[in-house]
């Protein structure tokens, strides 16, 4: 969808229907050290009902000052399925990475079937933020869990620890609400409501701190350029002259 010489906007589009009763969906996404990429989903994705459980697993690694930012649209439980949905992220180094998973348990005029989530994010020091939901039709009814909510949307940021874009007053976006810091670097703000997502609080918090990631990427970028410009004997690239330095004409336009 775009590029520059750093990294690139892509589009994820299913080509066929999913997640069909017993799809088992893997995603693996490497960024390279020092690059940026940012996910776009076209569309939600749907569970359909099936006897046979479905799943949609994501596996991304991020180099050594890079930065993953993936905004998700719905991922609709349909009723009479069981379906899991889990996220591994693996940084390296100075590594980011923004993430936003929107959850709604049944489509028009259903409750959903079972859900379970899983989330193992991981740095070069260990973890960094481990959970387990079982949002399944008996364990989400029990008290203190979901009730009859039927949407979650949660932002994850790994790398830095963003502050929480604005002070809404408890409950006023939906039932409930909650942004906590991470014991090391991160930070995680949930929003849970009844129905489809209106909360306008997650979309423009994963703006801001994408913005916030962004900003910081690219201030850091362009001092690794300057400082390799003003080395003795190294172009703009660090390996030579920069009146020597070319640019294959089949080479690709970013990592």
């Amino acid at each position: 969808m775009d590029h520059d010489a750093d990294g690139a906007r892509v589009g994820l589009i299913a080509t066929r229907a999913l997640l069909l009763s017993g799809d088992d969906v893997h995603i693996e996404v490497d960024v390279a050290p020092g690059a940026w990429l940012d996910i776009v989903e076209a569309t939600g994705t749907v569970a359909y009902e099936g006897d046979a459980r479905s799943s949609w697993t994501m596996h991304a690694d991020v180099g050594d000052g890079a930065v993953l930012t993936w905004a998700g649209k719905p991922f609709v439980v349909s009723d009479e399925i069981a379906t899991h949905r889990a996220t591994h992220i693996r940084l390296h180094g100075t590594a980011k990475a923004l993430i936003q998973e929107k959850l709604v348990l049944g489509r028009a005029g259903q409750t959903g079937g079972d859900l379970s989530t899983s989330l193992d994010a991981r740095d070069d020091t260990g973890p960094l933020q481990v959970e387990y939901l079982d949002l399944g039709r008996q364990a989400r009814h029990m008290p203190g869990v979901f009730g009859n909510l039927r949407s979650m949307d949660t932002v994850t940021a790994l790398g830095w620890t963003p502050e929480p874009f604005g002070t809404p007053d408890a409950g006023s976006t939906g039932p409930g609400e909650t942004y906590f810091p991470l014991n090391r670097s991160g930070a995680v703000l949930r929003w849970m409501g009844i129905g489809r997502f209106c909360d306008e609080l997650c979309d423009p918090t994963f703006a801001a701190w994408h913005e916030d990631a962004m900003h910081d990427y690219r201030r850091r970028r362009t001092a690794e350029r300057l400082r390799r410009e003003t080395e003795p004997g190294h172009g703009e690239d660090g390996h030579g002259p920069a009146t020597t330095t070319t640019t294959p004409a089949n080479c690709p336009p970013y990592r």
